[in-house]
C-alpha cells in the first residue's frame, strides 16, 4: 500500500481542522462582502433618491420657462462632479432638451431596474414636474464602479485575513498535531518494539490526558504482556523439556518393547490394530519387517506361518475378545510346532474411562513349561538316583492307605538301609557312597512290578511301597531285594566291595492303621532284621518290639504327636558373639520340650533321634521357622536369629518356598533370619544338598553348615556348597588350649574358610583360655557357656523391643 494513501494523524487532524476553518471563513468572507455590497448598494439608492428632488427642483422652472441654456448649464453643472456619467433631459415627446457627459448623436442607454454591483453605471430616468404638471424627463447615469471596487476591496481584505488565518491555523494545528502525535508515535514504536519482543522501548511521560491515560495503559499491558511471554516461554521450555523427555521416554518404551520377549498387539476400540512389537512377529512367524498396523486380527493371525492346534476354538476366542471390554482370561495355546504360547488380553482406557482399545500380549512358555515338569520332576525325585524322593513317598503313602481304607484291601510297606554303608563313605568317600547308591537303586527298581513304587528317602534309606499287597507278595520282594544287593559285584579303587542290607516289612491294616505308625513298625521291622544278624528281612513283630529303645521310640512318637498339638515345644536362645570384641552377632534358636506332667524341659538328645526317624521332625522344623520368624517380626531392631533344620528336611523341596512365605507373610526381612544344616546331611546328598541350600539363598536367607570337620572325607566338598558360614564341630573346640592337633585342624579350616569367603564360629566355648585361643587362630564367631546360657527371655530380646 502506498504510504501517501494513509497520510499520519497529525496531518489528517491538521488538515480537517484547515478545511472546516476555510469553509467557516469563506462563508465569513462572502457574507461580509454581501452585507459590504448591499450596504453600499442602500446608500447609492439613499443617494439617488435624495438627488431626484433636487434635480427636479432644479429644472423645472426653467423647463417650464424653456430655458434650455439655463438647464443645458444645470446639466454641465451636475456632471462636473463627476457622481453622474451622462444627464440627458427628454421633452414631453422625447426629443433631446439638453444633455451633458453624451454627444448628441449618441444612443441613451437602457434603463437599469435595480442597483448592481456588476453594472459600472446606473441608468435611471425621473419625471420633471412642477405644480402636478410633467414637462419631460430626465435619464441620467450615475457612476457605480466604486462599488465594485469596495466589493472588491473587501473581498480582496477578507481572502487576506482568511489566509492569515489559516497560516495561523495550520501552523497552530501543525504544532498541536506535533505535540499530540508525538506520544502517539512513541506509542506507535514501543508498540513496534513490543511486536519485535523488545519490552525495554521508551514510553511518552505520564500526563493526565488521554494519551497520558493511554501510555499508562499501553505500560500496563506491555508489563502483563511481558510476564504473560514470560509465562508462556517457561510453559514452552517446559512443555519442550516434557516433551524432550516423553519422546526419551517413548523412544526408551519402543526400545523396551522392541527388546520384550513378550509379543505385544494393541487392538484399537475399532478392531484394528494400532501397534505391535518384534516380538510378536518373532511369535507367530511372520516377518519382523511386516507392518501390521491397521489390519483386523483375525487376518493377522491367519497369515501366520505358526498356527494353534485347534484353529476353530482359538479364532472363537479371538472373536469373544473383540466382542467385550473386559480382561480375558490367559489363554493358553499349543501350537501345531509342538510349542506353547499365552494370551493374556487387558482393556485400555484414557483418564476418563474411556475404552480406547485392548492390549494382548503373548508369551512363548515352551521352555518354562519344560522346565516346570522337569522341576515337578525333580521336586518328586532324588536327584542322585531319579528315584521318587521322600516327599512323594509321604503323599503316595496317603493316597494308598486311603484307597486301601476305602475298599478294604491291604497293602505293604518294605523299609530297608544298606549295612555299614557309613563306613564305606568315610573310608572309600562319598564318590563311592554315591556310585553305590545308584548301582543299588538301579537293581532294586529292576524287581519292582508296574504297581510298586520304589523311593530313596535320603541317606542309604529305601522304602518300597505295595498297594493292594498281600503278605507273600511283600516277603517275596523283599527276599528279592535282599538277594539282589548282595548279589551286586561293586569295585572301586581296585578293591571289591561286598555289601549288604536290612529290610523291614510292615503290613496295612495289620500293624498299623495310619501312615506315622505304619512308618514306625516297617522301621522297626527293619532294626530287626538288624539285630538278627542283618542281610535279611524280618516282617514286623510286635513281640519284638518290645525291647527298651523300641518302647521308648513308640513312646516317644505319641509325646511328639502330643507336643505338637498342645503347644508343648518352647525356643531358648543363645547369643553367638564376635571373637575380636566380644558384642554380640544373632542369637541362635534352641528348641526344648516341657513334660506335660512335670513341667520339666527335655533335652532335645533325648526326642531329636526319634523325631528324625518317625518323620516328626519335619513338623518340628516348620514350627520353629514359624516360631523365630515371628519373634523377628515382634522385634524389627533385634539381632538375627539362626534355626537349625534337621537333615530330612533337606529332602523337603517345598520348605525353601515355605520359609519365603513365612517371612513375606510377617514383612521380615530375610536376611535376619539365618539357616543352619548339618554338614553331614549336606554331604550325604551333595546335589540335593545343592539345590536345596541354593533355593534357601535365594529367599534371602544366610546359610550356615553346622558340625563341619565332623566327617572330614567331606572337606573337600566345602567350595561346591554355597554357604555363608561354617560352625567347626564342637569336638575341635572342647579342651583346645591343651590338644595341639586340634589347633592345628582349626586353624586349617579357619584358613579354607576365610579363602573361600566364609565367616567361621566355634561353639563350645567354655573358658576365657578357649576365647583367647580362637581370636589367635582367626576365628570370627564364637558361641559357648562362657558367653551366654541358653534362654527363653534372652536379653538382646528385650533390648530389642
Amino acid at each position: 500500500m502506498r504510504p501517501y494513501l494513509h497520510p499520519p494523524l497529525w496531518l489528517k487532524l491538521t488538515l480537517a481542522g484547515l478545511l472546516v476553518e476555510a469553509l467557516i471563513l469563506g462563508l465569513l468572507v462572502f457574507s461580509s462582502v454581501r452585507l459590504t455590497e448591499e450596504e453600499l448598494l442602500g446608500k447609492t439608492r439613499l443617494r439617488v433618491d435624495s438627488a431626484i428632488p433636487l434635480l427636479n427642483a432644479a429644472l423645472a422652472p426653467p423647463l417650464m420657462q424653456r430655458d434650455y441654456g439655463a438647464l443645458q448649464d444645470i446639466l454641465s453643472e451636475a456632471r462636473g462632479n463627476n457622481a453622474y456619467r451622462y444627464l440627458v433631459l427628454l421633452g414631453p415627446d422625447g426629443h433631446r432638451l439638453a444633455a451633458a457627459g453624451i454627444t448628441r448623436g449618441e444612443p441613451l442607454p437602457a434603463l437599469d431596474g435595480e442597483l448592481s454591483v456588476t453594472d459600472p453605471v446606473y441608468d435611471t430616468a425621473i419625471p420633471i414636474h412642477l405644480a402636478r404638471s410633467e414637462y419631460g424627463r430626465l435619464q441620467f447615469g450615475i457612476a457605480t464602479g466604486f462599488l465594485a471596487e469596495a466589493r472588491a476591496r473587501v473581498l480582496r481584505q477578507g481572502v487576506y485575513i482568511g489566509l492569515a488565518a489559516l497560516l495561523l491555523t495550520l501552523l497552530t494545528l501543525a504544532l498541536i498535531g506535533y505535540l499530540l502525535t508525538r506520544r502517539l508515535a512513541l506509542l506507535t514504536e514501543a508498540s513496534r518494539a513490543l511486536a519485535e519482543g523488545d519490552f525495554t522501548a521508551r514510553l511518552p511521560a505520564p500526563a493526565r490526558d488521554e494519551v497520558g491515560r493511554l501510555s499508562s495503559a499501553f505500560q500496563e499491558m506491555a508489563r502483563q504482556l511481558h510476564s504473560r511471554i514470560t509465562a508462556l516461554r517457561e510453559s514452552e521450555a517446559r512443555t519442550q523439556a516434557y516433551l524432550a523427555e516423553s519422546e526419551a521416554e517413548h523412544a526408551r518404551l519402543q526400545a523396551l518393547l522392541s527388546a520384550m520377549n513378550l509379543g505385544i498387539l494393541f487392538v484399537g476400540a475399532d478392531g484394528r490394530v494400532v501397534y505391535h512389537n518384534p516380538a510378536f512377529n518373532r511369535l507367530w512367524l511372520l516377518p519382523e519387517t511386516q507392518n501390521l498396523v491397521g489390519w483386523p486380527p483375525r487376518e493377522v493371525f491367519a497369515s501366520s506361518a505358526s498356527q494353534p492346534l485347534q484353529p476353530g476354538p482359538f479364532a472363537d476366542h479371538i472373536e469373544t475378545l473383540l466382542a467385550g471390554r473386559e480382561a480375558g482370561e490367559t489363554l493358553d495355546i499349543l501350537m501345531k510346532d509342538g510349542r506353547v504360547a499365552t494370551q493374556s488380553s487387558y482393556p485400555v482406557g484414557e483418564r476418563d474411562g474411556h475404552f480406547i482399545g485392548q492390549l494382548w500380549i503373548y508369551e512363548d512358555v515352551t521352555h518354562e513349561r519344560q522346565n516346570a515338569e522337569q522341576l515337578l520332576y525333580l521336586a518328586e525325585r532324588d536327584a542322585l538316583t531319579g528315584l521318587l524322593n521322600r516327599y512323594r513317598f509321604q503323599i503316595e503313602l496317603e493316597r494308598t492307605l486311603a484307597e486301601s481304607a476305602r475298599q478294604g484291601s491291604p497293602a505293604a510297606l518294605l523299609y530297608f538301609d544298606l549295612d555299614e554303608f557309613k563306613a564305606i563313605n568315610d573310608h572309600f568317600g562319598h564318590t563311592a557312597g554315591d556310585t553305590l547308591l545308584i548301582r543299588v537303586a538301579g537293581e532294586v527298581l529292576g524287581l519292582t512290578r508296574k504297581n510298586e513304587m520304589l523311593f530313596r528317602l535320603g541317606g542309604d534309606e529305601f522304602a518300597v511301597l505295595l498297594p493292594s499287597a498281600e503278605i507273600i507278595q511283600a516277603q517275596a520282594l523283599a527276599e528279592r531285594i535282599v538277594r539282589a544287593i548282595a548279589a551286586i559285584p561293586f569295585h572301586f579303587d581296585g578293591q571289591t566291595l561286598h555289601i549288604s542290607s536290612s529290610l523291614g516289612i510292615a503290613l496295612y491294616p495289620r500293624h498299623a492303621i495310619d501312615q506315622d505308625q505304619l512308618v514306625a513298625c516297617a522301621d522297626a521291622a527293619m532294626y530287626q532284621a538288624k539285630q538278627a544278624g542283618k542281610n535279611g528281612w524280618r516282617l514286623y513283630r510286635a513281640d519284638l518290639d518290645t525291647a527298651p529303645e523300641m518302647v521308648n521310640r513308640l513312646s516317644w512318637n505319641e509325646r511328639l504327636a502330643r507336643a505338637l498339638a498342645n503347644d508343648l515345644f518352647e525356643l531358648h536362645f543363645q547369643g553367638v558373639y564376635h571373637v575380636r570384641d566380644r558384642s554380640l552377632c544373632h542369637l541362635e534358636a534352641l528348641i526344648r520340650l516341657r513334660d506335660e506332667n512335670t513341667g520339666e524341659l527335655v533335652a532335645p538328645g533325648l526326642f531329636i533321634p526319634v523325631a528324625e526317624k518317625s518323620h516328626k521332625i519335619l513338623e518340628i522344623d516348620r514350627w520353629v521357622l514359624a516360631q523365630a520368624v515371628r519373634l523377628l517380626a515382634r522385634h524389627p531392631k533385634g539381632p538375627a536369629i539362626a534355626v537349625n533344620l534337621s537333615g530330612r528336611s533337606l529332602d523337603d523341596p517345598s520348605l525353601p518356598s515355605h520359609i519365603a512365605d513365612l517371612l513375606r507373610s510377617q514383612n521380615t526381612d530375610p536376611a535376619r533370619l539365618l539357616i543352619e544344616v548339618t554338614e553331614t546331611a549336606a554331604v550325604s546328598d551333595l546335589s540335593d544338598a545343592q539345590r536345596f541350600i541354593s533355593a534357601l539363598r535365594d529367599t534371602g536367607c544366610g546359610v550356615c553348615l553346622d558340625d563341619f570337620g565332623a566327617g572330614f572325607a567331606s572337606f573337600a566338598y566345602l567350595k561346591h556348597i554355597r554357604v555363608d558360614t561354617i560352625k567347626l564341630d564342637g569336638m575341635f573346640i572342647r579342651d583346645l588350649p591343651h590338644d595341639h592337633e586340634n589347633q592345628v585342624f582349626v586353624r586349617g579350616m579357619v584358613e579354607v574358610a576365610h579363602g573361600l569367603g566364609k565367616r567361621t564360629v566355634a561353639e563350645f566355648v567354655e573358658d576365657a583360655a578357649t576365647l583367647n585361643l580362637l581370636a589367635e587362630l582367626g576365628v570370627d564367631l564364637a558361641q559357648g557357656y562362657h558367653l551366654d546360657r541358653p534362654r527363653a527371655d534372652h536379653p538382646a530380646l528385650h533390648d530389642a523391643a
